[in-house]
Formats: structure tokens, C-alpha cells, sequence
């Protein structure tokens, strides 16, 4: 019977990863302790020896490395956490970036949205001060009665122009008390930095859409503005020329009603808009023009009588030889203490010393009782060369009373009037030199 093991006639070789010794005369020494190892090296079935015993029994001062798998496996657990905080560090530095950026658009909208909000605010406002003085304006007008001033197809436009501007005053009074937040300091934090963006965001297109609202407001007022203005500039200038008419349907009336209210025409008339002044004058002109009709029931209750055609026939034929020129007239018995009574003619005249083209003419009621005889036509002519002598002031020296008596004499004269009471009886007969000087006062 054949055993297949067989007794080996030499040593057994060196285990593996334990290298003999050469020694320098070239015999081969084995290292320290290695037959210890190889006797300790157990055989196992099927061939071959167990080193895990080997390894643990080498020499300690020759540790074995780690092996390459561990060493791979402790660096990839150490690069982990590092790339992640790294990365998480990147997408923290973008988004704090993006949020800065993001909130300095959002800042720089609104600031801008802001500051057109504040142009447009301003707009408003004026373009409502005006609107609402073109409301008292028409209010002016509306609290005038006279018909003939304020129609009722005018009034009734100028009522509704009147609402419609108030009502667009108050709606933008609603707009312009809205109270608006400028952005406040810029946060650190990208949450905050985007929730703060997306609240300025909001905040400009809020401003925006106010903004388009103070627009259409300043729109509607300065629309309603346009109406008034068109209207009441129609009722001022139609209510200016009537003024000619108003003084000759009533004609006698004092020349102060009339004078004012020549002048209130005229300003009146040269007035370029519609505004609360310029409707104030056409109160006081309104309220001139009633002056002058009341004027005039006042000076025919003044003459009324029997001597009341004749005054009238006198003040005619009067103003009709110094046109131009505004005559009021007083009748009284006596005139410088002379009158009828005591059988004289008897007259004065006042005129203004520096300017105007008026005067006032005093009359002896025995006048209108000799009218129409020719020492009246020629009295009454003498006091007109006093009256006229206001549109011819570098022709007399009205100051000087003996001067002015003789211009009112040669005057008279020169109108074509010799009875002795053109002036000739009581200052006697002016030169012919000052005659021919008093025909070109006309």
C-alpha cells in the first residue's frame, strides 16, 4: 500500500514573504526565528500552510501596512463632508448674491416709481388748486341774479361744469392723502433679502398703479377746469358789452354808477382767462349796472313835475353839444342865490381839476321855465364850454376862474350862440383870438 504523502529529504522552503539572508561569502543564513515560524506554520487540508499566524508572529519592528482598500475607504469618508460643505458654501454664496442683486432692482424700481409718484402728486395738486378756483369762480357767476348778466341756459351749463369739478376735486383729495413707505434699511440674510425684494416689488407696482391714477385725475380735473373757463369767459365777455347799452336805456343816471361801470366793462373785456378775480369784478359789475339803473329811477323821481320834459329837453340838448363827455345835472330855485324868484337865469358847472371827461351842471329851475328861449339855449351853452373843456385841458387853465369863465363865453360863442347869456353880460366879450381857440375844442 502506497502512501501518497512522501517525507521531504531537505528543509521546506522559506514561507512567503520571508526572504532568506546572504551572507557576504554567498552561504544563505535564514533570518532570525524562521524555523521557529516554519515550525509554526501548520499545514492545511488539501495543501498549502496557514500564514495568518505568520503575520501575527513576524517580527514586530516590521508592522505590515494597511492594505490599500482601507486606505482608499478612510480618504473617501474624510472628502465627503468636505465636498458637500463646500458645495452647500457655493450654493449659499450664489443665492446671497442673487438676493442682493434681486433686491437692489427691486430698491431701484420702487425708488424710481416712488419719485414719478411725487412729480405726479405735485401735478395733481396744482392742477387741483386751480380747479377748485375755477369752481368759486363759477359760484361768482351763479350767485349773480340779473338775468340779462347770467342767461339760464348759462347758468344751468355752469351748474353742472361746477359739480363736475368739485366732485374731481374730492376724488383726487382721496388720492393725494394716500400715505406711501420709502424702503427701509437693506437686510443681511438671503430669506430675508427675497422676501423683502418681493414686498418692494409689490410696494412699486401699487405705486405705479396710484400714480396712473393721479394721471387720469389730473386729467379730469384740468378737463373740468377747460369747461368753466369756456363758459364763464362767455358770460364776462358778453356781460362787458352790454355796458353801452345799460347807460343809454338809462340815461339820466349819475356819472359815478356810470363811470364805474365803464371801467368794470373795460377790465371786463380785456380779460385773457377765467379765473376767481376777474369773476369777483363781474360781481361788482353786475352789482355797478344795478347802480346805474337805480341811478336813474332815483334822478327822474328827483325830477319829476311839471318842469320834468323841460329838464330833460335841457340835459338833452346839453350832452348833445359836448359828446363824449358824462353830464350829471342838479335843478334847485336858486343857483349862487339866483333864481326865478328874483328874476334871473342862474347856472354852474363843477368839472374834475386833474382828469375825466365829465362834470356836473347846475340849473335854476327858471331855466326849464324859459326853455326853450334863446337866453336859456345860450346859458346852458356857456356851462357846456366848461364841461368840454375836460377834453381840451391844454386849451384853458381851468384853475383860474376868470380864465375859465371867458374860454366857457368864447366857446359858446363859437357854437354859434350871441344872446347875451352866453356869458358876455356877466364877464363881458372874450377876444376874438380866444373864440377861434375855442372852435377847435370840439
Amino acid at each position: 500500500m502506497n502512501d501518497d504523502r512522501s517525507t521531504p529529504s531537505e528543509a521546506p522552503a522559506d514561507p512567503p514573504g520571508i526572504a532568506p539572508t546572504a551572507g557576504p561569502d554567498g552561504t544563505v543564513t535564514a533570518l532570525p526565528g524562521a524555523s521557529e515560524v516554519a515550525s509554526s506554520v501548520e499545514p492545511v487540508p488539501g495543501g498549502g500552510h496557514d500564514l495568518a499566524g505568520l503575520l501575527v508572529s513576524a517580527d514586530p519592528d516590521r508592522a505590515p501596512s494597511p492594505l490599500p482598500r482601507r486606505r482608499r475607504r478612510a480618504v473617501l469618508a474624510w472628502t465627503l463632508p468636505i465636498a458637500g460643505v463646500l458645495l452647500l458654501a457655493g450654493i449659499g454664496a450664489a443665492l446671497q448674491l442673487t438676493a442682493n442683486l434681486g433686491y437692489d432692482d427691486a430698491r431701484t424700481h420702487l425708488t424710481a416709481a416712488l419719485s414719478k409718484h411725487d412729480d405726479e402728486e405735485s401735478r395733481n395738486v396744482r392742477t387741483r388748486v386751480v380747479d377748485d378756483e375755477a369752481a368759486r369762480a363759477a359760484e361768482h357767476l351763479l350767485g349773480v341774479s340779473d338775468p340779462t348778466m347770467v342767461g339760464d341756459a348759462q347758468r344751468a351749463e355752469l351748474t353742472t361744469q361746477r359739480d363736475r369739478a368739485q366732485k374731481a376735486s374730492a376724488a383726487a383729495v382721496s388720492l393725494t392723502g394716500t400715505k406711501l413707505s420709502a424702503p427701509g434699511t437693506k437686510p443681511s440674510w438671503f430669506w430675508e433679502l427675497y422676501a423683502d425684494s418681493a414686498n418692494l416689488d409689490a410696494e412699486a407696482r401699487s405705486v405705479r398703479t396710484l400714480t396712473s391714477a393721479l394721471g387720469r385725475s389730473s386729467d379730469e380735473l384740468r378737463s373740468a377746469t377747460e369747461a368753466i373757463d369756456k363758459t364763464g369767459s362767455d358770460v364776462i365777455k358778453a356781460a362787458a358789452g352790454l355796458a353801452g347799452q345799460i347807460e343809454n336805456d338809462n340815461r339820466p343816471s349819475p356819472n359815478e354808477g356810470v363811470l364805474s361801470l365803464r371801467e368794470g366793462a373795460a377790465r371786463l373785456a380785456a380779460a385773457s382767462s377765467f379765473d376767481e378775480p376777474i369773476a369777483e369784478a363781474f360781481v361788482g359789475y353786475a352789482a355797478t349796472a344795478q347802480k346805474v339803473r337805480d341811478g336813474h329811477t332815483a334822478t327822474l323821481a328827483a325830477e319829476a313835475g311839471p318842469l320834468q320834459d323841460a329838464r330833460q329837453q335841457i340835459e338833452d340838448f346839453a350832452r348833445s353839444l359836448v359828446p363824449g363827455v358824462l353830464l350829471d345835472f342838479e335843478w334847485a330855485d336858486r343857483v349862487n342865490d339866483l333864481g326865478g324868484d328874483n328874476g334871473y337865469l342862474s347856472g354852474e358847472t363843477l368839472t374834475p381839476i386833474q382828469s375825466g371827461e365829465y362834470a356836473t351842471i347846475r340849473l335854476s329851475n327858471s331855466i326849464a321855465e324859459d326853455w326853450p328861449g334863446d337866453s336859456s339855449k345860450a346859458l346852458v351853452a356857456h356851462e357846456a364850454g366848461h364841461a368840454i373843456a375836460t377834453k381840451c385841458r391844454t386849451m384853458v387853465d381851468n384853475t383860474d376862474s376868470p380864465a375859465a369863465e371867458a374860454w366857457a363865453t368864447a366857446w359858446a360863442i363859437s357854437m354859434g350862440f350871441t344872446d347875451d347869456g352866453n356869458g358876455t353880460q356877466a364877464y363881458g366879450s372874450p377876444p376874438d383870438s380866444l373864440v377861434q381857440k375855442a372852435a377847435g375844442c370840439r
